[in-house]
């Protein structure tokens, strides 16, 4: 019977979140719709007085209902809230001419078409509302716009004690759109000398309308602390590498499992980094911020070693206008028999992409059976869910294949989004806390173009030494350097024996056609001296590397074809392949 009830329960949750996603895409900027008190949030359900959706409708809500939950005329000239803005001004369409799968003529300065702005004034506070639980306007958002309490088993004993890693007072935010700022910290001299388990870590959160994520970090002995922070990229610094938790907007923080924790200390780290990501979009000069990290630790060692696995894709680019992109990054049994010493036990897990996300999943693969350690139907960077294993920890075992799927959309976007740092950039990643760290010392496990893992040769396509191409020396020996080198000039002209000497190369290495040469070419030998003069002696023959394989081709398949007929199925080739190519460019 319970098990019943449960399976009754996630499938009505499952409908309502996949129901307000739906009615999100029925309204202009539906899925931006700035949360009043919470910066950074987004009022997922806009028709609902809960942010996140379902239960009573607000009076947007109700009027929208009224208008058979579609985007109409009337109900965009209405004003829901009382403000004296209509709801087309409030979301972006003042004109009324929005219609579905299509960008609105406004996408900045958008707020809430059922609460009346300025939310804390006395006119919007007074505002009566129909809700069996509040009167007024003030008394529902009294309870919206409290801060996510934190609450975590152990933190109050009296043997907890606490320490504050936050950047200096008042640190100035660049003017500029994505900034990564660190500072290092000497645990051991914030607090007495000992061995301590970090059981919790909660975020300080200073200026929420530009901090985007906080990272701590474990760094080696040798590390020097820094008295102020500084700019830095995705991590302090090479010797600041292992994580000891990470926040992001929606998240109160890290909570481990109650038999473990994270050593500090005299026998663990000694240095630790914070690395805050600021998103300034507008470039403002006048930004401060001091957020950063309060770490909860005893000195009552729990039974094991606590630590952070990661898995997902890099490096990939999404196209712009498309409802649906995703993007799959498998770590396959070969490369966890590498990762896990022996079996460990996974306590919480969650996903992380960024406003593009709509969908994602970690998938446990095991013989002919599989299962989930994160399944989010319905992805929201803003409001991201937790998934607890406290009470029965999820095994892992070496051989296993670990899945992760990230589904986009790029519907309203019309440049390309790229995997990388910043807040419009993209992720796709799968974080996990697991136990105990020596069973896994380097939980770890990535992919890149075309899903392929540097410690799995079977994903590289038939290019059984795909990552050599990325090392300099080696190139340098190989007789395909020196056959190109003596053969082609860069960029061009193409002469014959250079166009003889790439057909031979393709045709006997798989490495360098499809997409396993496009992943070479861009990720491997564009950053290098020695890539970038394979990259332009390659491009020397392009045009007639193409016309020499497409007549190949066209021969093999087409031996029976009259000669009339021929150039025909050329041309027709030839007319889309245009069309395809002014279709993408659209």
């Amino acid at each position: 019977m319970i098990a019943t009830l449960r399976l009754i329960l996630i499938g009505t949750c499952f409908h309502i979140a996949i129901a307000y996603k739906i009615y999100q895409q029925r309204i202009p900027n539906g899925d931006a719709v700035p949360h009043p008190c919470k910066p950074n949030n987004i009022w997922e359900g806009v028709g609902h007085f809960l942010d996140e959706g379902a239960g009573y409708r607000n009076p947007f809500g109700l009027d929208f209902e009224m208008e058979g939950k579609k985007w109409t005329s009337v109900l965009c000239r209405k004003d829901s809230d009382g403000d004296g803005m209509t709801n087309g001004q409030e979301l972006g369409d003042p004109d009324c001419v929005w219609q579905e799968n299509k960008l609105p003529s406004r996408l900045k300065n958008i707020s809430h078409p059922g609460i009346c702005d300025p939310y804390d004034s006395p006119f919007c506070k007074a505002k009566k509302i129909t809700n069996p639980k509040y009167q007024t306007q003030m008394e529902w958002l009294e309870d919206e716009c409290q801060a996510d309490h934190f609450t975590c088993t152990g933190i109050d004993a009296t043997d907890v004690q606490t320490v504050n890693m936050t950047v200096n007072n008042n640190t100035k935010v660049p003017a500029k759109e994505t900034i990564y700022m660190c500072q290092i910290f000497n645990f051991e001299q914030m607090a007495a000398p000992g061995d301590y388990h970090v059981i919790a870590v909660q975020p300080i959160l200073d200026n929420r309308y530009v901090i985007h994520h906080i990272v701590l970090f474990g760094c080696t002995d040798d590390e020097v602390a820094t008295p102020e922070p500084f700019e830095c990229g995705m991590s302090a610094s090479h010797n600041c590498s292992r994580v000891i938790s990470i926040w992001t907007v929606g998240l109160s923080g890290d909570c481990f499992h109650p038999q473990t924790g994270i050593t500090i200390g005299n026998k663990g780290y000694k240095r630790i980094a914070v690395e805050l990501h600021w998103n300034n979009p507008d470039a403002r000069p006048d930004w401060k911020d001091s957020s950063g990290m309060m770490l909860h630790f005893t000195p009552n060692k729990r039974q094991y070693e606590a630590s952070f696995m990661i898995t997902g894709h890099e490096h990939f680019i999404l196209p712009p206008l498309q409802p649906s992109v995703v993007i799959k990054s498998t770590c396959p049994s070969a490369c966890t028999r590498k990762m896990l010493v022996k079996p460990v036990w996974i306590t919480l897990a969650w996903n992380h992409m960024h406003y593009a996300g709509v969908q994602m999943s970690v998938q446990v693969k095991r013989n002919n059976t599989s299962f989930y350690l994160s399944n989010d139907a319905s992805y929201s960077y803003d409001s991201p869910n937790v998934f607890l294993y406290m009470n029965d920890p999820v095994q892992l075992l070496p051989g296993d294949e670990l899945v992760t799927t990230c589904t986009f959309t790029t519907a309203k976007r019309t440049k390309s989004t790229f995997w990388g740092e910043a807040t419009l950039d993209e992720m796709c990643y799968g974080f996990m806390i697991y136990y105990p760290k020596e069973n896994a010392p380097g939980a770890v496990c990535f992919t890149s173009g075309p899903d392929v893992s540097r410690c799995d040769t079977s994903t590289y396509q038939g290019c059984s030494n795909l990552f050599n191409y990325s090392n300099t020396e080696w190139l340098n020996s190989t007789q395909m350097y020196h056959d190109l080198v003596s053969n082609c000039r860069r960029y061009g002209p193409c002469i014959k024996e250079c166009l003889d000497t790439i057909l031979r190369l393709k045709k006997n290495n798989p490495c360098l056609n499809g997409e396993i040469f496009d992943y070479i070419k861009y990720q491997m030998w564009s950053s290098s001296v020695i890539g970038q003069e394979l990259l332009s002696l390659f491009s020397s023959c392009d045009i007639d590397i193409y016309k020499a394989l497409n007549v190949t081709n066209t021969t093999a398949e087409g031996n029976n074809m009259g000669t009339a007929t021929k150039p025909f199925a050329f041309t027709v080739y030839i007319v889309i392949a245009l069309v395809f190519s002014i279709c993408i460019k659209m």
